[in-house]
């Protein structure tokens, strides 16, 4: 009997510690934050036209000292996703905010258009290290011209566990862990401005998941 109580004791430990997981999706932001305990921090608008219906935004955000807006998106009320909206007026910008993700992230997937580099499917493929980055720097000064280029990265951690068993960029969220925080940049041109775009989600996070690890913090 008292096998079976501390059994039921460290099963009830065990499943407590898995619902206090949380994911910071970004800075402060954790996933499955109540919509209603950032509208108490912030002030923030409803962006649906811009984004998505139930969006909400916020302006005069600042990353790496470049002006930007942000939007929180929810699923059922709770942020799922992050997405950060900047001017670029020089690529030099560009450039700096891209390595602002490299800090955190590993980079997977460049896209122009319908043109695709894949990351890690050259990787395995090429031994020569400088034909590796010859690659990649020819198919980006031809994005670049068109302001047209699109990267995706997923977190350090996962990337070391993913690449070791991925053979190309479509393998990767294959059965990944609820953990893996992913992110993509993008830069193109709207309303005759050059823009860029930081978008950070969890890929596979759900409505379970949510419902078992709530965030409490009162902000």
């Amino acid at each position: 009997m008292k096998r079976l109580t501390l059994l039921g004791l460290f099963l009830l430990l065990s499943t407590s510690a898995i619902a206090t997981e949380q994911i910071r999706l970004y800075k402060q932001y954790l996933v499955g934050t109540p919509k209603a305990f950032l509208q108490k921090a912030h002030k923030l608008q409803d962006c649906s036209a811009k984004y998505e219906k139930g969006t909400l935004c916020m302006q005069n955000h600042s990353l790496s000292g470049e002006d930007a807006e942000i939007a929180f998106r929810f699923l059922n009320d709770r942020l799922v996703s992050i997405v950060l909206m900047m001017p670029l007026e020089k690529v030099s910008k560009i450039k700096k905010m891209f390595h602002v993700l490299k800090t955190q992230f590993d980079l997977v997937l460049i896209e122009n258009g319908k043109e695709k580099l894949d990351i890690i499917q050259i990787s395995n493929d090429t031994f020569s290290k400088n034909d590796f980055t010859k690659t990649i720097a020819d198919f980006e000064n031809e994005a670049y011209q068109k302001h047209n280029i699109k990267y995706t990265f997923i977190s350090k951690d996962e990337f070391k566990t993913q690449s070791r068993k991925s053979r190309n960029f479509s393998e990767v969220f294959k059965g990944a862990p609820i953990k893996m925080r992913a992110a993509t940049y993008s830069v193109g041109r709207k309303d005759g401005k050059v823009i860029g775009t930081m978008t950070f989600i969890v890929p596979g996070i759900t409505e379970d998941y949510l419902n078992q690890n709530p965030v409490v913090e009162d902000f």
